[in-house]
């Protein structure tokens, strides 16, 4: 892969990633406002949401979508060395918990302290689990 159709598919992948990242951050907005009506615990849920699936679909389009001959993400010099899959798939994980558990009538300290604990075991084990 030359370097020129390299750098067009990494711009491409980052500039669909960010319309991902909206579109799952208004959806699960839209879907806790309506499930459980608190704009501020859904906007922090929502959020989340909307961060994992940016870096969730980071990881996605660089593994699969770019080509065998390309580098893993955590190869890129600006990208950082953690699992950016991983991350991206807690973090939608431990929202949608969150939005889950609260629209079923979960108390909001335990909810949000359950989404923190999906969150984390959720990284550790998809970082050992998915490729890099």
């Amino acid at each position: 892969m030359s370097t020129e159709s390299a750098d067009a598919g990494l711009s491409r992948i980052n500039n669909r990633s960010k319309a991902a990242a909206v579109l799952g951050t208004l959806a699960a907005f839209g879907v806790g406002l309506w499930s459980v009506g608190e704009i501020q615990f859904v906007s922090i849920a929502a959020i989340a949401v909307g961060i994992g699936v940016r870096f969730g679909s980071l990881w996605v389009g660089t593994r699969y979508l770019a080509g065998a001959d390309s580098s893993a993400l955590t190869e890129q010099p600006t990208a950082g060395g953690y699992h950016h899959g991983a991350v991206g798939f807690a973090l939608v994980f431990a929202g949608i918990i969150a939005i889950a558990g609260r629209s079923l009538g979960g108390d909001v300290s335990l909810v949000a302290g359950g989404s923190v604990v999906v969150a984390a075991v959720g990284y550790v084990g998809l970082s050992v689990l998915l490729p890099e």
